[in-house]
C-alpha cells in the first residue's frame, strides 16, 4: 500500500498565510488607539476672546487628526495647534483621532473686554480752559464710589469728589488723573492745554485790545528725547486711604509658585521620562523642595527626586495624578500617582 505525500506547495501556501496573518495582527497591535484613551490637552492662559489658546494631542498610535473648534470654522488636522475665539461664550472641542474615535471638551470663553466694560473710569471736561478760570471735570464711571482727583500743578490728590471744580493757577499743558474705588491697576490719565488769561487794556470795546501775558507757543514743550511721564512721579505721591486691616493683610507676603494644572503636570513627568524634562525643571512649582511625599500606585511611598529617577527613560502611562497644593502660596506639597510602563509589549504597574 502506497503512503500518500504531503504536496511540499500546501505546507508552504498555509505558512505564508499564517506569517500574513501575523504580520497583519503585530500591524494592527502596533496601529491601535484605545478611545477610551484619549488624552487631548487645551492650554490657555485666560481663556478669554482675541486669545491664542494651545491644543494638543499625546494619545499612542495617533495618525492623523481633525480638530473641530465649534466655532464654525475650519477643522484643523494638525496635532499641535492653535486657535483663536472671536466672541465669548461656550464651545464644544470636537478631536476625531484616526477618522474613528472621537472625543469632545466644552471650553467656556470669557469676554476679554468685560472689565473694561464695567469699571474703566472716563475723564470729561470742558474744551477750553484758562487760568483763573473755574474748570468743570465729571467722572464718566458709573460703579465709581470714591474718586481721587490729581490736575498736574501739586503733587497728590487735589479733589475727591465727582464733579470738582478746580481754578488752574498757571498755564500750559497738565495732565489729569484720576482714581476710582482705590484701584491703581486703572487709572484714567488726560492731557489738557491750560490757556494764559487775557489782560484788558484801556479799551475795553477793542478787540485787539486784549493780550495774552504770553504767547501759547511758549508753553508748548520742545523737541527733545522721550521724557518721563510725569504720572509715574504723582502716584508715587497719592495717599491712598488706610483699609481696615484683615487676618490676610497681617500675614507676611511670601512667593507664590506659578499655576500648574494636572494634565500640564503629567505632559511635563511624560517629557522626564522620554529625557527632555528633568526633576530641577519642576523646582518653582514645588518651591524648591525636590523631596516632597509622593505615594506611587497607591503602595509606595517616595520623594519626587526618586520617582524622577525611577521612570526616567521608560515608557510610561499615567492613569491618574492627583497634586496637594499649599492654599496660601499654591506650591505643590505632595502628590499620588498611578502609572504602568511598558516591558515586553505589556503595560505592568511599576
Amino acid at each position: 500500500m502506497k503512503k500518500e505525500r504531503i504536496d511540499i506547495r500546501v505546507i508552504f501556501f498555509f505558512a505564508i498565510i499564517l506569517l500574513i496573518g501575523l504580520v497583519t495582527f503585530i500591524i494592527q497591535f502596533f496601529n491601535h488607539v484605545d478611545c477610551e484613551d484619549v488624552k487631548f490637552y487645551i492650554f490657555s492662559d485666560h481663556s478669554q476672546s482675541e486669545e491664542a489658546i494651545d491644543f494638543y494631542d499625546k494619545t499612542p498610535n495617533a495618525k492623523s487628526w481633525k480638530w473641530d473648534f465649534g466655532d464654525g470654522s475650519e477643522p484643523d488636522t494638525r496635532k499641535h495647534t492653535l486657535h483663536i475665539y472671536k466672541k465669548p461664550g461656550k464651545y464644544l472641542v470636537t478631536l476625531t483621532i484616526n477618522g474613528e474615535c472621537i472625543n469632545t471638551q466644552e471650553l467656556i470663553i470669557k469676554d476679554k473686554y468685560a472689565a473694561d466694560k464695567l469699571g474703566s473710569p472716563q475723564i470729561i471736561t470742558s474744551k477750553i480752559i484758562t487760568v483763573g478760570q473755574p474748570a468743570y471735570f465729571r467722572s464718566g464711571s458709573e460703579s465709581a464710589k470714591t474718586w481721587e482727583w490729581a490736575f498736574g500743578e501739586n503733587r497728590g490728590i487735589d479733589e475727591t469728589f465727582a464733579n470738582p471744580v478746580y481754578t488752574f493757577s498757571t498755564p500750559g499743558e497738565k495732565t489729569i488723573t484720576l482714581v476710582i474705588n482705590g484701584d491703581f491697576s486703572k487709572v484714567a490719565k488726560k492731557v489738557i492745554y491750560v490757556h494764559p488769561r487775557v489782560i484788558k487794556k484801556t479799551n475795553p470795546l477793542d478787540v485787539t485790545s486784549y493780550v495774552y501775558e504770553k504767547n501759547a507757543d511758549a508753553f508748548a514743550l520742545p523737541r527733545g528725547t522721550v521724557k518721563k511721564d510725569p504720572l509715574d512721579d504723582m502716584l508715587q505721591y497719592v495717599p491712598v486711604a488706610p483699609k481696615t486691616k484683615t487676618i490676610k493683610d497681617s500675614i507676611k507676603e511670601v512667593k507664590k509658585a506659578p499655576k500648574i494644572s494636572e494634565d500640564q503636570f503629567e505632559i511635563l513627568l511624560n517629557k522626564v521620562a522620554e529625557g527632555s524634562k528633568v526633576k530641577d525643571d519642576f523646582a518653582e512649582f514645588l518651591c524648591d523642595d525636590l523631596e516632597i511625599p509622593i505615594v506611587k500606585n497607591n503602595n509606595d511611598l517616595l520623594t519626587f527626586a526618586q520617582l524622577c529617577a525611577n521612570i526616567k527613560g521608560k515608557k510610561i502611562k499615567i492613569e491618574s495624578i492627583r497634586l496637594n497644593k499649599d492654599k496660601n502660596n499654591n506650591c505643590i506639597k505632595g502628590m499620588s500617582i498611578n502609572y504602568k510602563v511598558k516591558k515586553y509589549l505589556i503595560w505592568v504597574k511599576d
